[in-house]
């Protein structure tokens, strides 16, 4: 793998890594946690990982099948993402002004 795909797969996987930490808060915070989620953090979560907007419309209860499997899609969305913004911000610096 060349340098620059090297740096879009980092950037995949870090948008795929702020997914992984965004369903490991909301685990760790369900509704049976004496722990209670914080708004403001689930704010900075959903501008972090935009493609969780779409665990609003569809609601899977969490801790099954369906709850891994959209996560997982929003997860490799977020993934893809960031690639594409490392990709066109790489291009954009590499043309001559």
């Amino acid at each position: 793998m060349n340098a620059i795909g090297r740096r879009h797969f980092t950037a995949a996987m870090f948008g795929f890594a702020i997914t992984a930490t965004f369903v490991s808060y909301q685990l760790l915070t369900d509704s049976q946690s004496p722990i209670q989620r914080d708004s403001a953090l689930m704010a900075v979560f959903v501008v972090l990982c935009p493609p969780s907007v779409l665990s609003v419309a569809l609601d899977p209860e969490v801790g099954t099948n369906n709850y891994y499997f959209l996560w997982t899609l929003i997860a490799l969305l977020n993934a893809g993402l960031y690639a594409t913004i490392r990709a066109l911000v790489s291009r954009r610096l590499q043309r001559p002004e």
